[in-house]
């Protein structure tokens, strides 16, 4: 397989995705990689300024900064694995996590984000790990999935029988009346 076979199924990936991921939209599919992405390559940056603690004996900071060297790996493994290309077990790697749901990888992101933190709080760390944290909130929204439709809520909304009606038998759900939610 060429170079550029290898670039182009990486980026076609991102948009024939399984389950629920057709109803995603695609800026949040794509958003929700940039970000991921560049928080990747910020825990990278943070984490080799965090591994600079070991100058100043703060080996807190050392630990933190070598969590975030390995949390940016993993961001841009599994988020950017065109930039991981010639790493023939990145595409393997980033392969098993395309095939898993997206609430896996929101519970991954937010729960590594937070151990940096605790290690070695800083503003260089807080910013690093607030970036993870957004990517897996992107993912945890993506897992939830599209948003039902008006005639659904409506009939979800909308009492089932007349036994007990709210309002005195008030039989119009807020959607259908908006002097019912409009402020008075």
């Amino acid at each position: 397989m060429s170079m550029g076979d290898k670039v182009t199924n990486l980026w076609k990936r991102a948009s024939d995705e399984g389950e629920n991921r057709d109803e995603i939209p695609w800026h949040l599919k794509y958003g929700s990689r940039t970000l991921g992405t560049f928080a990747g390559i910020v825990n990278l940056f943070t984490g080799v300024w965090n591994g600079l603690g070991l100058i100043f004996l703060n080996t807190d900071c050392l630990f933190g900064g070598i969590i975030q060297l390995l949390l940016g790996i993993l961001l841009i493994a599994l988020e950017a694995p065109f930039l991981c290309v010639f790493i023939d077990y990145m595409q393997k790697v980033s392969d098993v996590a395309e095939n898993k749901p997206y609430w896996t990888r929101a519970i991954l992101y937010a729960g590594l984000s937070l151990v940096p933190i605790l290690l070695c709080f800083g503003p260089s760390t807080l910013i690093a790990s607030a970036l993870v944290f957004c990517t897996g909130l992107l993912y945890g929204l993506m897992s939830v999935g599209k948003k039902g439709s008006r005639e659904d809520m409506g009939a979800i909304a909308s009492p089932v029988d007349n036994v007990s009606q709210p309002m005195g038998g008030h039989h119009t759900t807020l959607m259908e009346d908006p002097d019912v939610w409009r402020p008075t």
